[in-house]
């Protein structure tokens, strides 16, 4: 329900202002799980304590999203990377929360609401997109394709690497890039990217997914956009993409 609330905080077309603001604040201001929680899963995923894979974690989360929370740590070579713990016994409470959806969208499927929408329709591609983000793997597999698809052009955007050793189902650990979010426009001036470069690259980037290789990244918020040196576009976050056949590019 928290990630149906950040969906709808972003349809003010749908919703009030007062709805907005308050749904808003579920992008992120989600509780952490404490850390031993966290640390016990990590234990239980990879086989020894992290402690013993990593040289260093920190055991306050950089992020904390609706279905995981991430955490900044360092690899023995000195690497630095991001560590992404899926929130215990999630997918149990996933599998309620779909239920109790599914419910309500068939009751309001025979409402008047239900003669201009699919409702039962949006809960079903809602239920199987989640679903699909609960895969670790198959995150990182994305991110493996996304790079690929831009082999020599870092210039335009840079795929964070992922540490296939270190990663199973419910733990994601990746290279840690840095830039500053594209839509802080005061630190991107002070820094001394220009803004027109940004724009192209950012469109280069969008139509090359969509348009030539039919394969992009479908979570594409602030958040998840970094501007890096040369003005290249730094992407994190590859739970959500989305396919074109050709027929349709």
């Amino acid at each position: 329900f928290i990630k149906f609330g950040q969906i709808l905080s972003t349809r003010a077309d749908l919703l009030p202002p007062s709805f907005i603001v308050e749904l808003s604040k579920l992008v992120d201001s989600v509780s952490p799980e404490p850390w031993e929680l966290m640390r016990a899963l990590l234990t239980r995923e990879l086989g020894r304590p992290p402690e013993e894979l990593f040289a260093s974690i920190d055991p306050q989360p950089m992020a904390s999203a609706s279905l995981s929370q991430v955490h900044a740590g360092v690899l023995r070579d000195g690497q630095e990377v991001v560590i992404k713990v899926q929130r215990p016994n999630i997918a149990a409470v996933i599998d309620t929360d779909l239920e109790i959806m599914a419910s309500l969208a068939t009751s309001a499927q025979s409402t008047s609401l239900g003669n201009i929408y699919d409702l039962m329709g949006i809960a079903d591609d809602f239920s199987f997109t989640l679903r699909n983000e609960l895969d670790y793997q198959r995150e990182g597999r994305n991110a493996d394709r996304l790079r690929e698809s831009f082999s020599g052009q870092e210039h335009l955007l840079r795929i964070p690497k992922v540490y296939w050793e270190l990663s199973t189902q419910r733990v994601l650990v990746m290279e840690r890039i840095r830039g500053i979010k594209i839509s802080d426009i005061p630190a991107l001036d002070a820094a001394g990217y220009n803004r027109h470069k940004i724009a192209l690259n950012s469109a280069s980037v969008t139509i090359k997914q969509v348009l030539e290789d039919g394969f992009f990244h479908a979570d594409p918020h602030a958040g998840n956009y970094l501007i890096m040196p040369g003005e290249a576009i730094g992407l994190v976050d590859f739970g959500k993409v989305g396919y074109l056949r050709d027929k349709d590019r």
